[in-house]
């Protein structure tokens, strides 16, 4: 699902990575999309969400530094320093964020026009709300 629907879009949107997380340089940072999926829903079901953050450069190769491999069923990192949200903090009605936002997709149902719901939400909420914290100074912690 995530290879031949999500993976493509990312892409053309200027992300590179594989898996279930993405990743786009900017001036002086890393953006991050990660893909979570919950851990249990039901045999045919699978529910997941989005994660967006930005983090310092600097930041970024000390966490290497520190611990050069996150295992990959790990989402939200609690020593990043950076910024992170789900995604629907930063999608907004009315300029009110709608608060959580999760898909859920039965086992052998067409995935292309939830991966198209999800690439928009993306290009329209999370890639601009990146962007902004790439440019907005980091409070040093």
């Amino acid at each position: 699902m995530v290879d031949t629907n999500l993976a493509p879009g990312l892409r053309a949107l200027g992300f590179f990575g594989v898996g279930r997380r993405f990743r786009i340089e900017g001036p002086g940072h890393w953006g991050e999309i990660a893909v979570e999926q919950a851990r249990s829903f039901t045999a045919r079901t699978v529910r997941f969400t989005v994660h967006v953050g930005v983090i310092s450069r600097d930041e970024w190769a000390e966490q290497l530094r520190v611990r050069p491999y996150y295992p990959a069923n790990e989402t939200v990192r609690p020593q990043w320093s950076g910024w992170q949200a789900p995604i629907g903090e930063v999608v907004t009605v009315a300029g009110l964020p709608i608060g959580e936002l999760w898909w859920e997709l039965e086992v052998g149902r067409p995935f292309e026009r939830m991966a198209k719901e999800i690439l928009t939400a993306i290009r329209v909420f999370g890639l601009p709300a990146m962007r902004a914290q790439m440019t907005t100074p980091q409070d040093p912690e």
